[in-house]
């Protein structure tokens, strides 16, 4: 699976981000961005606020991809169950929500030739992260499940998504939570040699000689949630989260699958990639 990285900011542009409101920074495939020295990028502390864009927060696939996968101005028509603001590929599964005032659509449904059901969740109004469909064996049936995956927020050092799964007589299947499975599986702390992290009873060590926030500015440990993305690929469904020192730098990936075990789709062993400008 590609790695998932998210921009490295430099200690001057740390901020203290609101919980209601975030500020959209540009991403490619990976949760850190790397340019061609693969060094980690420093974000520019003067960028005007007409160049950001804030996104209510009630946060793989790149960007492109999502937009070539969001329904067109024709096919985004009022429906009786609400807009339709997605549908899969081949056409057969449709998405439909309300829009609100806190800029997401609620209410939303899934509509298949076989069945029709309301969704619980949320999903942010920007096109570009319309909720993406899959349709995969994820539970070992021999039939596709369809998974949907919602945007609920983005933003600078954020991006939220949550999971939905129904088999194919439109069952809903749990899916365990996943900030939960990781923090099962993830502990660490900063010593007076640098980051010291645990992650299924295997050990990190990072010097702070390698981390860019000036330790003052660094969180009170390591921390995860701002990054959650889940991917369906292969009949697999995978779960991604950032591992976040301070406001704005993060030094790895958790990430671990799902398998289906007693009628849910439970979280397996979390696995952790250091970026590699983090090895020392």
């Amino acid at each position: 699976m590609t790695s998932k990285k998210w921009i490295i900011a430099a200690a001057a542009v740390i901020a203290i981000f609101s919980a209601t409101s975030i500020y959209t920074l540009a991403k490619d495939h990976s949760i850190q961005q790397n340019i061609s020295a693969g060094k980690p990028v420093a974000l520019d502390s003067a960028k005007s606020s007409s160049e950001m864009v804030s996104q209510p927060l009630k946060a793989g696939r790149s960007d492109q991809e999502m937009v070539d996968h969001t329904p067109s101005d024709a096919d985004q028509a009022n429906t009786g169950q609400g807009k339709m603001i997605a549908e899969s590929d081949d056409k057969t599964v449709h998405i439909t929500g309300t829009k609100t005032n806190e800029g997401t659509y609620d209410h939303l449904r899934i509509e298949t030739a076989a069945f029709s059901r309301s969704m619980p969740g949320y999903n942010v109004t920007n096109p570009t992260y319309a909720p993406q469909i899959f349709q995969e064996d994820v539970n070992g049936d021999g039939n596709h499940e369809i998974v949907v995956i919602l945007t609920t927020g983005y933003g600078t050092g954020v991006y939220r998504s949550d999971v939905v799964v129904y088999n194919s007589k439109g069952d809903r299947i749990p899916v365990e939570d996943a900030d939960t499975a990781f923090l099962k599986q993830f502990s660490g702390s900063f010593t007076g040699q640098g980051l010291s992290l645990n992650v299924y009873g295997q050990s990190y060590q990072v010097p702070y000689a390698l981390i860019l926030t000036d330790r003052q500015h660094l969180n009170a440990r390591p921390q995860i949630g701002s990054i959650m993305q889940f991917s369906a690929a292969d009949g697999v469904l995978t779960a991604t989260t950032a591992v976040q020192i301070s406001p704005a730098e993060f030094l790895g990936d958790l990430t671990f699958t799902y398998s289906f075990k007693n009628g849910q789709l439970q979280a397996g062993d979390a696995t952790f990639e250091l970026y590699p400008e983090y090895s020392s």
